[in-house]
């Protein structure tokens, strides 16, 4: 199968070549504008031509310590400084390692993964950048600022090819800790060709983010896809977003913006933290792709985003789930068919032993799943991770994903980088095919399209029964208007010695209607929806205040992170129910032995 990538610039090798091309075409015309909440005040631009001559400008700095082929820790908060000093880093000739830098807890585990000699910031924010690394083992030793770059005249094209690594993109650690996917240039550039394709964009287009530029969605959906294309694109602050939701949907609006892409819970956020005042106020019919990825996506969601936003001139059809991961670049499916995302129902006891059988929307043991799109300008193949043979059209397997896309593997983990990058099928059919990268992620094909159910890591396991924790954290946040859409987390603890693991339940509460919600009245909600639509009962619930749950880069709850702050009381709780204990008395251990004796005599019998 030829994965060769179609690219609009044929010529451009590099990401370098890249931007140097639009520069020379398109020259005064906007290529990024930011400002902090997405409106005018305090907005800046940058064209084509001068995000080349910054880059330029502050590779020519980087240039005078020899850095080519080094690693730079690129510490720079979301704005048009993050975006030149990427690429400063590339035109350098230099692997840009794009970190936040008031992220704490993940410097404290990229930076000496990273093993980073040379750094760059932001002179504004220097003093706090370099005492936020201060004392991490692997700090730089060597700093350069974004507004202190040389005489642009002075760079020197760098010697990389299109097989040249171009940056170190850490994972989200949503189910482990972070880890470090090196990419190449071929690598971005055949995928954001393949994000162009997707959805048919043009240099007429116009795109909106606020997605962190550290984050894969950010970084290649957000910005160098943007590049690609070379259409003008509106930015804001990520933190103006999670402080007001509709900042986004207003710069859409202003912005006449065509594309954008979020997590699933933003949509939600906006249809919740908004008034049908607000909504009107918006002219959202420019808006065509909403790419919807990074977290499942869910078909109520886009239900209620798009009847909400009805008035502002928004469609359904404009709803558009993917799926991707920093593994492979960052986009693996996207666009249906149809023109609308498909939807599955598929019974709950069938998907325990990976098997598909469709069930009536409205059936009590229906679990719902959304496609997210054709595979694009890759191979996808659906595996039974123990066996490594295909499975068939009717079973959930691991997604396995071959192609260009596929970055080069794990920095510095060679046996992580073989056990995941490195897999064969048992049965290849096709013996061109592979090698596979194995993404972690369950799911099936059905009419072309990718459709995920759920991480492997992330099963839930109770007494031989299994789970889909996101499947389960679905049915809790519909329990009531406080319990906040996405964020929550379900997972099982260790059994103890002669005992069965426990199911918890941990979400977050809108603080503004907690003090006037009846709590243990939710409490006892979510035991009864999650009994009767999962069959099974939880034996720990906990509410706690919004906003508390340890989070990925991008906003995703991080489920093991909070089942180790369960397990060691650190949850920010508010209000809390466990199944009682229960000390069983002579009599009852007695009657409980005759009947298990009972049964397994009457099981030898049927045997």
């Amino acid at each position: 199968m030829d994965f060769t990538p179609t690219v609009t610039n044929p010529t451009a090798q590099t990401l370098v070549e890249l931007l140097q091309r639009q520069a020379e075409r398109l020259g005064d015309k906007v290529a990024f504008s930011f400002s902090y909440n997405g409106d005018d005040e305090g907005r800046s631009e940058l064209t084509f031509r001068e995000l080349d001559r910054r880059a330029r400008a502050i590779a020519a700095n980087l240039q005078r310590y020899d850095v080519a082929g080094e690693r730079v820790l690129v510490l720079v908060r979301p704005g048009l400084d993050f975006i030149a000093g990427f690429f400063g880093c590339l035109y350098a000739g230099a692997v840009a390692v794009p970190v936040h830098q008031k992220l704490a807890p993940r410097l404290a585990v990229v930076v000496p993964d990273a093993q980073a000699r040379f750094a760059l910031t932001a002179a504004e924010n220097r003093e706090a950048t370099r005492a936020a690394v201060a004392g991490i083992p692997g700090e730089p030793e060597q700093w350069f600022f974004t507004d202190a770059g040389a005489d642009p005249a002075t760079w020197v094209a760098p010697d990389i090819d299109t097989d040249s690594p171009a940056a170190i993109q850490y994972t989200s650690g949503s189910t482990r800790s972070p880890k470090g996917v090196l990419l190449t240039h071929r690598n971005i550039l055949h995928n954001v060709d393949a994000i162009r394709q997707a959805w048919n964009g043009d240099e007429d287009a116009r795109g909106v983010f606020w997605l962190p530029p550290h984050h894969d969605l950010g970084l290649i959906g957000g910005i160098l896809s943007m590049v690609y294309i070379g259409a003008s694109t509106a930015l804001m602050s990520p933190t103006a977003f999670i402080k007001r939701p509709m900042r986004w949907l207003e710069l859409v609006s202003a912005h006449r913006g065509v594309i954008t892409a979020a997590p699933n819970f933003a949509y939600d956020r906006c249809v919740e933290t908004s008034t049908p005042e607000e909504r009107a106020a918006l002219d959202l019919s420019c808006l065509t792709v909403a790419m919807n990825g990074a977290e499942s996506v869910r078909a109520t969601s886009l239900a209620a985003f798009a009847d909400a936003f009805a008035p502002a001139g928004f469609q359904l059809s404009s709803c558009y789930p993917v799926y991707g991961l920093a593994e492979a670049t960052l986009q693996v499916s996207a666009g249906c068919p149809t023109g609308t995302p498909g939807v599955r129902y598929l019974d709950r006891v069938a998907l325990e032993q990976d098997r598909i059988v469709d069930v009536s929307p409205d059936d009590p043991a229906a679990a719902t799943f959304v496609g997210c799109g054709q595979p694009r300008q890759a191979d996808l193949a659906i595996v039974d991770p123990v066996t490594r043979k295909p499975c068939e059209s009717d079973q959930i397997g691991e997604i396995w994903v071959a192609g260009p896309n596929v970055a080069q593997g794990y920095w510095q983990r060679p046996e992580e980088t073989a056990q995941a990058f490195g897999a064969v099928l048992a049965e290849p059919g096709d013996p061109n095919r592979g090698p596979f990268l194995r993404t972690g992620d369950l799911g099936f094909l059905c009419a072309g399209e990718v459709f995920t159910t759920g991480r492997c890591k992330d099963l839930v396991e109770v007494d031989g029964h299994r789970y889909y924790p996101n499947d389960i954290e679905f049915t809790v946040q519909e329990c009531d208007p406080v319990l906040v859409s996405g964020r929550g987390a379900v997972f099982a603890t260790d059994a103890p010695p002669g005992g069965v693991e426990e199911l918890v339940v941990v979400h977050e509460v809108d603080s503004a209607r907690s003090a006037e919600t009846d709590l243990n009245a939710v409490i006892e909600a979510i035991r009864l929806a999650v009994a009767t639509h999962h069959g099974i009962a939880p034996d720990a619930i906990v509410l706690v205040y919004h906003v508390s749950l340890p989070t990925t880069s991008s906003g995703k709850i991080q489920r093991g992170q909070t089942k180790q702050h369960f397990l060691e009381g650190r949850l920010a709780t508010i209000s809390h129910w466990r199944t009682p204990t229960h000390e069983l008395t002579q009599e009852e251990l007695e009657a409980a032995a005759k009947i298990v004796s009972q049964l397994q005599s009457w099981g030898a019998r049927q045997a």
